[in-house]
């Protein structure tokens, strides 16, 4: 190693070159790297849509979900299934993991769906198998309002903005709510049908016939070859109302004879509404390897250019963008990251003076630097996991230089020229600061596999953190010899400074003067009982731990944040209409309205086909509520808009609302989430009803408790006597056939008018005022008799029917969901939970999995339990081969559980509810960092031992304490001080000048960092006594078994 540090000290034009190359590629790769505010978790999800025209829910289940459904969970790395069965629908939904890739899944899904396409109804429509995200809230949404604009104008807005949207490589798809898709319809004059003696199907069969496109080939003849060409196809609405349906009295009767042709809208399945005003939404959706940041910035530019050419009264409002958000949030925790360097490096100059400070603090750029080297190339954005990475780090980073610039300096203080003291200072800590740094990175090597949604969210800090403290290892051993071997010197260290580390070197420590004396001198006190103090401070741990794990706060996954967005979720029963349903969701948005405080209120009821609206079948809708990101404007917080909004809506007559808010980490699902399933379906039932109504009346800790059973709706069945219809010569597809036109109508073809980039349906239907169920009597379908009534073999009935059918892994599933109450914490409910599912003897035969929060809860502490142990098993292996020792290995290593009692101890002190995912991260931080100091403390025991054979062990390891309290001291204090404004709740923007009580940021990152001060203060308080204890154990050890030999031998000479 000595040879390695002469090389780049003495060629130090060379190592310039090199730093200052990094420091200007790592700019360049900083200003390619966009700012977002939470990272972009991907899931791969694949989407199988069965379109099958008229069939029920139990039809679509039994012909269409079963038999896909059975080869798809054949398909590799597949995590979970579950299928929708509703009217005219079947859709599938495929999980599969975060590593996967999401191409591979398509087509692999694809590959198995094109070997069931035999086994489907020859009626169905091919099945389409697509990339799909169960994201529930989108990029962004796109609203297009007017009061005076007709729906046709503003959908022909959205379609050219969706065209131009969908183009974007990012995009999955950008879905238009608030107005259906366009059809030409043809309205039945049922009494012009009956003077011509003509049925709805001669109708539909001269459309059909007249729509077809005939390749009619060509002719080859000796003066050349000709293509023939018969236009078949219909292009305008004339080629559509001329079509010839029948010849009467030597006359042609065609179609604008016998219907009314319009082009009009589909029956309405969804609104959209902002600021209370009618708009259309195009919400967009991004693909899952895509990058939240670059999409909406794509999107939004598309928008700035379509605003220039809107007509006069139609406005674009966009709602969930979080942008700007995103670019604010990483910029007041840039502010933050800047305060804590000020104060980093206010504490290192005050210890090491100004140049050395300098030479040290040079390591913080260089270092981000270095990881933006490798942060931009794998696609990472500026994100908050990002930012708080290099937070964390800051006090990590600088360890090393400290270490070699601290022993550079004493070096000098002893006579050495800053040449020959930075070689020494290189060399003598070149093992000791690799190991050191190399420990922490083993702790958080295995949490680079982390798999799931938490995975997904958290390796960009794990990352950020890996490549930052990779490149401290290159400044500290690299870097700071060559720059100090030029221009370090002791700065303003005075003399009595320099003589002290002349006497640490040389003298007894134990006559300094200040707190290096007084340490020296309790320590020569307590190794005297080395096994009554450990025994002390393992009870003291000991008991730390049982008071937590009895009496602690609890605490709960994500962090507790003011929210930025609410959701208003309204249901209701019934067979509402499109129309009964916007009037409800209406007067729950005026209510809302009245609340002061939020920045944009919009409203959508998106369809009842929407894959993504996977929960209780009678919601009605929702009205999402954003509040403005700067806090600063805030009439009332998030909270207050929520507690009012509670107040308010709490007894809406007639209907259920339920209000929560975004949140803003990994997507796990609701907090308290249990799938219900089994073979006997009406057993699944009533055990979900069981549970449900459990939790609503005796777990005060849950709220807006709801499940995903549907509310049976009133259907029409239809009877059809089979065997007379047989004698009428009458397939049941016929009558089938003609109730249609009674109802949605009967597509019959497509054409594609001029002012249109796509095909529009053409269907057949009564008008409006004859789609009743009486009317049924006047309907007539030909048989070989002539037309006959409809009712001559057909009778309906009504029936109560689910609306959908949910399976999951292959069987009939409920879920069962609700919210944690303000206040409740995780230990309040689930042990309640598992106590009832493990009482109730008679569901045995059910299985109850939790899912949503608690699942991935369960899920990252078997992760993180795992990865722990590895990581302190790879940093047992370095520990080994550095000191050689198992014993030293162990003493190195017990700092962690001091650590983690230091936490539970400030837990419980504080009260301060714990998160689980950001705590318990921090605690494993704790680990990699705190092993630190004992490294270098044993790593100079062992060398001290050596070089001064002469001295006693209790002379060595006090002057070992002594020599390393400075560093220990200043590296603690370095993260510790960084790191105690977030801890506190604190969040200091220096650039912006600054200081929010529970900001944003300060909300987010507030667990880790008092995990980190707390553990950190307290594990180096009891290092500093505890490990020179462990030093001086073995030979104490030794020196009691040789007495009693020594006692044992003179009682037998006395014998």
């Amino acid at each position: 190693m000595k040879s390695l540090i002469n090389f780049f000290i003495e060629r130090y034009r060379s190592t310039f070159t090199i730093l200052s190359f990094i420091i200007a590629t790592g700019f360049a790769s900083l200003a390619q790297i966009p700012a977002s505010a939470y990272a972009d978790i991907n899931i791969p999800y694949v989407f199988v849509s069965t379109f099958y025209d008229g069939v029920s829910p139990e039809d679509a289940e039994r012909l269409i979900a079963k038999p896909l459904e059975n080869k798809l969970k054949t398909v590799d790395e597949l995590v979970k299934i579950e299928s929708y069965s509703r009217e005219s629908l079947s859709y599938i939904i495929l999980e599969f993991p975060t590593s996967y890739p999401v191409e591979k899944s398509v087509q692999d899904v694809k590959d198995a769906v094109d070997e069931v396409i035999p086994e489907l109804p020859q009626d169905a429509e091919q099945p389409q198998v697509k990339e799909f995200t169960l994201d529930e809230f989108p990029v962004m949404n796109i609203n297009i309002t007017s009061k005076n604009a007709t729906d046709r104008e503003l959908l022909n807005i959205a379609k050219s903005l969706q065209d131009d949207i969908e183009k974007l490589p990012g995009i999955l798809e950008a879905n238009i709510n608030g107005v259906p898709d366009e059809v030409l319809e043809a309205e039945i004059n049922k009494t012009k049908l009956d003077s011509y003696k003509v049925s709805p199907f001669a109708l539909y069969n001269a459309i059909s016939q007249n729509n077809k496109a005939i390749p009619a080939g060509k002719i080859v003849s000796s003066t050349g070859e000709f293509y023939v060409s018969v236009p078949s196809v219909f292009e305008t609405l004339d080629d559509v109302g001329n079509i010839p349906v029948l010849e009467n009295n030597n006359a042609v009767v065609t179609l604008d004879d016998l219907v009314k042709l319009k082009r009009t809208f589909k029956d309405k399945d969804s609104i959209a509404n902002v600021n209370g005003e009618r708009a259309i939404a195009l919400t967009i959706f991004k693909k899952s390897d895509a990058r939240e940041v670059v999409v909406a910035q794509q999107v939004n530019s598309i928008v700035t250019e379509a605003t220039k050419i809107l007509p006069d009264g139609m406005e674009i409002i966009i709602t969930e963008d979080r942008t700007d958000m995103s670019v604010e949030l990483v910029s007041e925790l840039m502010g933050n990251i800047m305060t804590a360097l000020v104060l980093v490096m206010t504490l290192v100059v005050a210890a090491m003076g100004i140049r050395s400070s300098i030479l040290v603090g040079l390591s913080i750029p260089t270092c981000i630097l270095f990881a933006c080297l490798f942060l931009s190339p794998i696609g990472y954005t500026f994100n908050f996991m990002v930012c708080f990475g290099i937070l964390i780090s800051l006090g990590m980073l600088i360890d090393g230089a400290v270490v070699v610039v601290e022993y550079a300096d004493r070096k000098m203080s002893e006579g050495f020229d800053k040449k020959e003291a930075y070689r020494i200072a290189g060399t003598r800590m070149f093992w000791p600061v690799v190991v050191s740094i190399l420990t922490t990175l083993a702790i958080f090597f295995p949490f680079i596999f982390w798999e799931g949604m938490s995975g997904e969210f958290m390796r960009p800090m794990i990352v950020t953190l890996v490549a930052v403290l990779s490149g401290s290892i290159l400044y500290a051993l690299i870097f700071t010899p060559a720059i100090g071997s030029i221009f370090g010197n002791l700065g303003n260290r005075n003399n009595k400074s320099i003589k002290n580390s002349l006497v640490l070197e040389t003298g007894d420590p134990k006559s300094l003067d200040g707190f290096t004396g007084k340490y020296a001198r309790f320590l020569d006190k307590i190794l005297d009982y080395p096994a009554k103090v450990i025994t002390f401070i393992f009870l003291l741990v000991v008991s730390i731990y049982v008071v937590f794990f009895q009496h602690g706060p609890g605490g709960n996954f994500f962090v507790e944040e003011d929210p930025d967005t609410i959701i208003v979720e309204v249901e209701g029963r019934g067979n509402l209409n499109v129309e009964e349903k916007f009037s409800f969701l209406r007067e729950i948005q005026e209510v809302v309205m009245t609340v002061p405080g939020p920045e944009t209120v919009s409203m959508q009821q998106a369809g009842k086909d929407d894959p993504r609206d996977r929960g209780n079948s009678d919601r009605l809708g929702a009205i999402y509520i954003e509040m403005p990101f700067d806090k600063d404007v805030h009439i009332q917080s998030g909270s207050d808009v929520m507690r009012e909004l509670q107040g308010k809506l709490q007894d809406t007559p007639g209907l259920n609302v339920t209000i929560r808010e975004r949140n803003n980490g990994p997507p796990v699902g609701s907090p308290i989430e249990i799938e219900v399933f089994g073979s006997d379906f009406e057993m699944v039932y009533e055990a979900t009803e069981a549970l449900s109504n459990y939790m609503k009346e005796n777990i005060p800790g849950v709220m807006n408790t709801y499940t995903t059973i549907p509310t049976k709706q009133l259907k029409w069945k239809i009877k059809i006597d089979k065997e007379k219809a047989s004698q009428y010569g009458v397939e049941t597809s016929d009558i089938g056939a003609a109730i249609q036109f009674m109802t949605s109508g009967v597509k019959v073809g497509e054409y594609r008018p001029n002012d249109a980039d796509e095909e529009l349906d053409i269907r057949i239907r009564f008008p409006q005022e004859e789609r009743r169920l009486d009317m049924f009597e006047n309907l007539n379908v030909l048989t070989n008799f002539g037309s006959v009534p409809l009712s001559s073999f057909v009778s309906y009935e009504p029936e109560y029917e689910a609306p959908y059918i949910r399976r999951v892994s292959g069987e009939r599933a409920f879920t069962v969901a609700a919210d944690y109450a303000p206040g409740a914490l995780t230990q309040d409910v689930i042990p309640l939970l598992n106590q009832w599912i493990e009482d109730a003897e008679e569901y045995n035969d059910i299985e109850f999995v939790f899912g949503g929060e608690q699942e991935e809860t369960d899920k990252n502490a078997s992760f993180m339990r795992g990865a722990a142990a590895v990581g302190v098993f790879l940093m047992a292996i370095l520990l080994t081969i550095q000191l050689n020792s198992f014993y030293q290995v162990w003493i190195v290593i017990s700092a962690i559980f001091l650590s983690t009692a230091g936490v539970y101890l400030g837990l419980t002190l504080t009260q301060t509810p714990m998160s689980f995912l950001f705590t318990n991260l921090g605690i494993i931080a704790l680990a990699g960092i705190v092993v630190n100091n004992n490294i270098v403390l044993v790593d100079t025991f062992n060398i001290l031992r050596r070089e001064k054979k002469d001295s006693s062990l209790k002379d060595i390891i006090i002057r070992t304490a002594s020599q390393r309290l400075r560093p220990i001291i200043l590296t603690t204090a370095t993260t510790v001080i960084g790191l105690l404004p977030l801890a506190s709740g604190f969040g200091v923007d220096l650039l912006a000048r600054d200081v929010e009580v529970g900001g944003r940021v300060a909300e987010w990152w507030s667990p880790m960092s008092f995990a980190v001060v707390w553990g950190l203060t307290f594990s180096a308080f009891l290092t500093l006594i505890l490990t020179p204890c462990w030093l001086m154990l073995p030979e104490k050890i030794k020196y009691f078994f040789t007495n009693i030999k020594s006692v044992k031998s003179n009682s037998l000479i006395n014998e």
